[in-house]
């Protein structure tokens, strides 16, 4: 009695140890899978098969392109950040606050051009073959491009 209570709880051992093994490593290639395949770029890179000279080509316009990008997107941030802090003074004075309402957009309007200039410089690099992929994919690049934004620490909204 004795030894099949000990066999019961080896076996049971054994195969927990198996079964969290397995688990562990799903886990771990999906993770692995998945950072991989992240981002913008790397899509870029997958769905037009680039070559080596493509992708150190691609990679000097995509680091451009956010050093560009980045710049701008602090000053976005601080031209909101002026633009909320007028609702400080109840009085609120409207022609600042249109003044800066300009300046958010045109900040955001250069973002779009250095962004749209970035892609086609991007296309530039590609054979015909790509060029044609390019067309079909650049829309979900945009997306990609958004959804991969770091997102901001913000609270969940109660809903």
């Amino acid at each position: 009695m004795e030894s099949s209570k000990l066999s019961f709880w080896k076996i049971f051992a054994i195969t927990l140890l198996i079964s969290n093994t397995v688990i562990l490593s799903f886990v771990f290639f999906e993770k692995s899978t998945k950072a991989d395949n992240k981002g913008p770029a790397n899509f870029i890179i997958k769905e037009l098969k680039f070559d080596e000279a493509q992708i150190e080509s691609f990679n000097k316009l995509k680091f451009a392109h956010q050093d560009s990008v980045q710049a701008l997107q602090i000053t976005g941030r601080e031209l909101r950040e002026t633009y909320f802090q007028l609702l400080r003074n109840d009085t609120g004075d409207q022609v600042l606050a249109n003044q800066i309402l300009l300046q958010i957009a045109n900040n955001q309007k250069e973002i779009e051009k250095i962004t749209f200039s970035h892609f086609k410089s991007v296309k530039n690099i590609c054979d015909s073959v790509q060029k044609e992929k390019f067309d079909s994919i650049i829309l979900e690049v945009i997306h990609k491009m958004k959804d991969n934004r770091p997102k901001q620490n913000r609270p969940e909204p109660n809903r």
